[in-house]
C-alpha cells in the first residue's frame, strides 16, 4: 500500500491543482498522461451471525492517449485489512500490489479498434464495469465469478461499421499465461472468444461463446447471452450463461436480472434477481434477490446498502459500501 500512496502523492504534487476534478485525474505536467485511482470499502453481516469489515479495493490508475494510441495501467491491492468478528474471528492484512490491467488500444482504422496487454474479459455488460464506484449495486452476481476468467492476456480485435449497421463483432485470443494471475478467478494458459453485439438507441444486446483451458490442462467451453435496455429513469440489465467441459455441463445454468431506478439525480434504487447451480467441486444451487440503494453526493463518490435473501438462509446479509473516485 505504501508504493501506492507515495506514487500518488508523487503525481498530485506535480500536477496541475487548479484543473484537478474528483474522479477524472490529475495531468502530468502537459503531458498527456493522467494518474488516479479509486479505494472501496465494505461491510456485510449475515444472518448466522457472521460480520466482515473489509478494505476492499486500492488502486492507483495512470491512462493516456496520443492520437490513435491510448493506454491505462491499474496497480491494486486487493483486501488490504479484512477483520471479522461473531461466527468467525480473524485479523488479515495484505500488501501485494498486483497488476489490474495492464494495456494499450490502438484505432487502426474508423472500423478497427486493436487492444493488447491485459484487460477485462470481453463477455457481457457486467464484467466490462469493474470499478466498484461505477457500479450500481453493492454486490457482484455470482455469473460473474463461475463462469470465465474475469480478466485475459492476450489480443483483443472490434470491427464496427456504422455506415452499415449498429453491430460489433469481437474477437479475442489468449495463448499464454496471465500477466498476472493473483487475483483471477480461474487462472488459465488458454482463452478464445468470439462474440456478436447489436447497439441499439434504448437496447443493446450481444452473444459470447468461449474457451479456456486451465493450467491444469483441464478445457472448458461457455456461452453467455446479455442484454442491456436504458432510459432516462430507468435500466435493466439481463445476462444467462453456461460452461461445461468435455463431457458435462459444470455450470448448466447461471443468471441475473436487475432494474435500476433512477429516483432522483442522486439516489438509485436497485432489485436484482439471480440463480445459478455448480456441479463441480463444491455442488451449490442457490436462488437470490438483492435490494439495494445508491447514494451519490457526487458523481466519483458512492455510498451503497443492500439486503440479500438467499436460498441457504444463513447466508442472508446485509451489505453496505463506500466507493471513492480520486
Amino acid at each position: 500500500m505504501k508504493q501506492i500512496l507515495w506514487l500518488l502523492l508523487f503525481f498530485i504534487s506535480i500536477a496541475k491543482a487548479s484543473e484537478y476534478k474528483i474522479g477524472n485525474g490529475v495531468q502530468i505536467g502537459n503531458l498527456p498522461i493522467y494518474a488516479g485511482g479509486y479505494i472501496t470499502l465494505d461491510y456485510i453481516k449475515r444472518e448466522d451471525n457472521y460480520n466482515r469489515f473489509r478494505i476492499d479495493d486500492i488502486a492507483l490508475i495512470t491512462y493516456g492517449n496520443h492520437k490513435r494510441l491510448s493506454y491505462l495501467i491499474e496497480l491494486e491491492i486487493k483486501d488490504s485489512y479484512i477483520k471479522e468478528w461473531g461466527k468467525r474471528e480473524s485479523l488479515k492484512t495484505n500488501s501485494n500490489l498486483k497488476i489490474e490491467r495492464l494495456y494499450f488500444d490502438y484505432l487502426y482504422s474508423d472500423t478497427v479498434e486493436l487492444k493488447f496487454g491485459k484487460f477485462n474479459t470481453p463477455v457481457g455488460y457486467w464484467n466490462l464495469t469493474p470499478i466498484g464506484a461505477l457500479r450500481d449495486s453493492a454486490s457482484n452476481p455470482y455469473l460473474a465469478y463461475i463462469l470465465y476468467p474475469r480478466y485475459s492476456t492476450g489480443i483483443q480485435i472490434d470491427y464496427e461499421n456504422h455506415l452499415d449497421n449498429d453491430n460489433r463483432y469481437t474477437m479475442m485470443i489468449q495463448n499464454s499465461n496471465d500477466l498476472d494471475d493473483r487475483y483471477n478467478n480461474i487462472i488459465v494458459k488458454k482463452h478464445y472468444i468470439l462474440g456478436l453485439e447489436h447497439i441499439g438507441q434504448y437496447l443493446s444486446y450481444k452473444a459470447n461463446v468461449g474457451y479456456f483451458q486451465t493450467k491444469s490442462n483441464d478445457d472448458f467451453y461457455y456461452f453467455l447471452l446479455s442484454a442491456l435496455y436504458e432510459k432516462e429513469l430507468y435500466e435493466i440489465a439481463i445476462e444467462y450463461g453456461a460452461r461445461r467441459d468435455n463431457s458435462s455441463w459444470k455450470v448448466p445454468y447461471a443468471f441475473y436480472l436487475q432494474g435500476v431506478y433512477h429516483v432522483a439525480s442522486l439516489h438509485d434504487i436497485i432489485a436484482r434477481f439471480e440463480s445459478y447451480k455448480i456441479d463441480e467441486g463444491a455442488y451449490r444451487d442457490e436462488n437470490i434477490g438483492v435490494i439495494g440503494y445508491t447514494y451519490r453526493p457526487i458523481e466519483p463518490i458512492t455510498y451503497k446498502l443492500e439486503y440479500q435473501l438467499r436460498s441457504y438462509t444463513n447466508e442472508s446479509q446485509i451489505k453496505a459500501s463506500f466507493s471513492i473516485l480520486f
